[in-house]
């Protein structure tokens, strides 16, 4: 994995963050982008280690599987390292038989059935209290997503050996919980209720981003079918991490200035969905 890279004391500044998981696996590490790592003492403990990278003249972090189960040590340790863009993303489960193994989904939408870990960054490790309660509609932000549908499109399309993969604009993640693969009920159970692909860990990623005020988008590729809508080997799993962790990085790297150059003040997703008005009604009442 990471045993050439030494500890970085402090990281330098970076405002975007990769968080990695199966899409991406090891990949980074055996290229000469990554330059260190440090672990990060924050309010509720130390945070797995964030690396520090160059992609071109773009500084970014990068975060191995998701935080590796220190979920909320990870995201409040890249709010406090100043981070305000980030970008997700996951192998999947194509719940919908419209998806096939390798084809690269944007999702729309989401839906959490979690039931593993936390689901919400507690109130008082907020800088803002009223932040607590977010709105999800939509619940990227949208100029993200666009990057990501863009360079996807244009990286897939270039390339006749990736003519068989679809490039899906669309649909709604489910995520389910953590450590294990679903039954064919439970799958088709989640079907009836609307879901099109599923996973482990990004719903949790969308809503703390948000309550942070992170930028957040993400993106996912078909690694199988999901349990009963048709069979697959984990002989196959490996085959999709092979070939496609390296056309992930492509487009990533691709999408790494595009955020790099978004003005500060440019108006995004989430200016309109992170104030939440007092709940009490005293209050609400003396502003009237």
């Amino acid at each position: 994995m990471d045993t050439h890279l030494n500890e970085l004391s402090p990281l330098p500044p970076a405002k975007i963050a990769i968080l990695g998981g199966t899409f991406l696996n090891d990949y980074l590490f055996g290229t000469d982008l990554m330059q260190g790592y440090s672990i990060v003492n924050t309010s509720v403990g130390s945070s797995p280690k964030i690396y520090y990278g160059e992609s071109g003249n773009v500084p970014f972090y990068y975060v191995h599987f998701h935080g590796e189960g220190k979920w909320l040590e990870t995201w409040l340790a890249l709010r406090d390292l100043g981070v305000k863009e980030a970008i997700g993303g996951a192998t999947a489960g194509g719940i919908s038989p419209l998806l096939k193994t390798r084809d690269y989904v944007i999702p729309v939408d989401f839906m959490d059935k979690n039931v593993d870990r936390v689901s919400n960054i507690p109130e008082e490790y907020l800088e803002d209290p009223s932040h607590a309660l977010c709105r999800f509609t939509p619940p990227y932000d949208e100029t993200l997503r666009s990057f990501l549908v863009e360079e996807t499109r244009s990286v897939i399309r270039s390339n006749p050996e990736l003519n068989d993969i679809n490039v899906v604009d669309g649909g709604r993640l489910l995520q389910s919980r953590f450590g294990r693969f679903e039954t064919v009920a439970e799958i088709e159970a989640y079907r009836s209720q609307g879901a099109d692909l599923i996973t482990h860990n990004l719903t949790t990623e969308v809503v703390f981003a948000k309550q942070l005020g992170i930028h957040y988008a993400w993106m996912n590729i078909i690694s199988n079918p999901a349990e009963g809508v048709a069979p697959w080997t984990f002989e196959s799993l490996a085959d999709v991490y092979l070939h496609l962790n390296p056309v992930t990085w492509q487009i990533l790297e691709r999408v790494l200035p595009r955020i790099a150059a978004i003005p500060e003040d440019a108006p995004r997703t989430i200016d309109t969905q992170r104030e939440h008005p007092p709940l009490s009604y005293l209050d609400m009442r003396d502003k009237q």
